[in-house]
């Protein structure tokens, strides 16, 4: 059965929570700022982040901005952030997470859209890191994430110099999945969203924890949990159901179970 939508204000009213069927959009709605991060709507996406983490039927989710822009960076010189690590909230989900990523990703925003599986971007989309050239240094990932995306020399370039890059080029270095017209962006994304949501759960969980992790690991240690995990996955229902489905010619209706 469907699960009914709901739209929530998740802990502060400039963040949105959306759940239906499976799959959880979480929309940074402080427009009128570019979406700049307050401690507030930092909290905000830590709490999401558990609640979505304790919720076996979410699928996937979704990151994006209200208005023009994704995120600018943060607001109120962001020294809160010390005690509030919202990127890697986001970045530790077990589910896939998709930006969906419209005008500027900047500073902290950028290193949110980093800290996401999947990056969707349309034509006038920036990615930025210029905290260097501020004075400052990113922390949240930025300096770490960067590198294993698009390798060491690419990296200290766009670290270094702290220029924008716009998303053709991004889509050339690997830091984008995928680049559509503005105008079909929003309709690109719901379209992969559905796409994938069809697809087990557990699956999908097990996929994106198979590549992270086997990141840090050995071939070797890397084939081996890639084994591990695909034994666990005969033995849940899910699996069980996308052999029946198969045999019966259907599409398979996965519980997360």
């Amino acid at each position: 059965m469907a699960r009914a939508s709901k739209r929530v204000r998740a802990g502060a009213p400039s963040l949105l929570h959306e759940q239906r069927d499976g799959v959880v959009r979480l929309t940074l709605n402080r427009p009128r700022h570019g979406n700049a991060v307050s401690a507030e709507l930092a909290q905000a996406l830590v709490s999401a982040a558990e609640a979505i983490d304790l919720d076996d039927s979410v699928r996937l989710v979704v990151v994006q901005g209200a208005g023009a822009h994704f995120c600018v960076g943060v607001e109120d010189g962001g020294d809160w952030q010390r005690r509030c690590d919202w990127v890697a909230a986001v970045g530790r989900l077990r589910a896939p997470v998709i930006a969906a990523v419209r005008g500027d990703a900047v500073a902290e925003g950028c290193e949110l859209a980093l800290a996401c599986d999947l990056r969707l971007l349309s034509t006038r989309a920036r990615l930025q890191l210029p905290q260097l050239a501020q004075g400052r240094l990113p922390c949240h990932g930025g300096t770490q994430r960067l590198p294993r995306l698009i390798g060491r020399m690419r990296a200290l370039d766009l670290l270094l110099s702290g220029r924008a890059v716009r998303a053709a080029e991004a889509e050339t270095l690997g830091l984008a999945t995928r680049v559509f017209p503005e105008r079909s962006l929003s309709r690109e994304v719901d379209r992969l969203v559905a796409d994938l949501a069809r697809r087990g759960p557990i699956a999908l969980r097990f996929g994106k924890e198979a590549v992270a992790a086997g990141l840090d690991l050995t071939l070797d240690q890397g084939i081996g949990l890639e084994q591990d995990l695909y034994v666990l996955l005969q033995t849940t229902a899910d699996r069980a159901e996308g052999v029946r489905a198969f045999l019966e010619k259907r599409r398979p209706e996965f519980a997360g179970a």
